[in-house]
């Protein structure tokens, strides 16, 4: 289905749908010429100070094209002729991501957790440095910090926040936790060697707890 969209209700993710301005002016023009029947037409006629599709002046027409040509409104098809490049047209960089935690906040949903940041501990770092470095001198012939063991016991944050899922998560979604978007949690890690199925050995050094860049939280049922 065709349809008209102001760039604002337009998300990133479906920018592959839109049709470039040279087939959009064309089939816009077509169809105002025709009665304006495509989805849409309406608000667009308004944003332009039209209140009506019927017996349209070619300069009333073009006055309409231009918010197309500009990148105001834009052409929704299933299958567009030519899909816009977003790196051609400034107004596509525009276009909000369902992910984008500025245009959910205040609103609770289903979602995941995406790191911010990851910061070092430093006062706990900096005690377990000293320590594992008089632990070292016992090592002859070894260079310092050439060992995981070396970084045994450091400490270091991870903030992550809340955000919404993307179009193609969501069949997570029925299944997800439910928290205010841009709701924002930390998780202090230390570097221990611990169980590690994937290593020869079963162990390895690494930060626990694990924490991915971005995880999901299911509802307890």
């Amino acid at each position: 289905m065709e349809r008209l969209s102001h760039w604002k209700q337009v998300w990133k993710e479906d920018l592959g749908k839109v049709e470039s301005p040279f087939f959009a002016v064309a089939r816009v023009r077509s169809n105002l010429r025709e009665g304006g029947d495509l989805w849409g037409a309406a608000a667009l006629l308004k944003s332009c100070g039209l209140n009506t599709s019927r017996n349209l002046t070619e300069v009333q027409i073009a006055r309409v094209l231009c918010s197309l040509e500009q990148g105001q409104w834009m052409l929704m098809r299933r299958r567009p002729v030519l899909p816009i490049d977003p790196k051609r047209y400034w107004y596509a960089k525009l276009c909000r991501s369902r992910v984008d935690e500025r245009y959910w906040r205040g609103y609770n949903g289903p979602g995941k957790w995406k790191t911010l940041k990851i910061e070092m501990n430093k006062a706990v770092t900096s005690m377990a440095f000293i320590a594992n470095f008089l632990t070292s001198r016992g090592d002859e012939g070894r260079v310092f910090l050439s060992s995981g063991k070396d970084y045994a016991n450091t400490a270091r944050t991870v903030t992550q926040q809340w955000v919404a899922l993307r179009g193609d998560e969501s069949e997570i979604a029925r299944l997800s936790a439910i928290h205010p978007y841009g709701a924002v949690r930390k998780v202090t890690q230390y570097y221990v060697e611990a169980d590690d199925h994937w290593s020869v050995t079963g162990a390895s050094w690494h930060w626990r707890p694990v924490t991915a860049d971005e995880s999901y939280e299911f509802r307890e049922e």
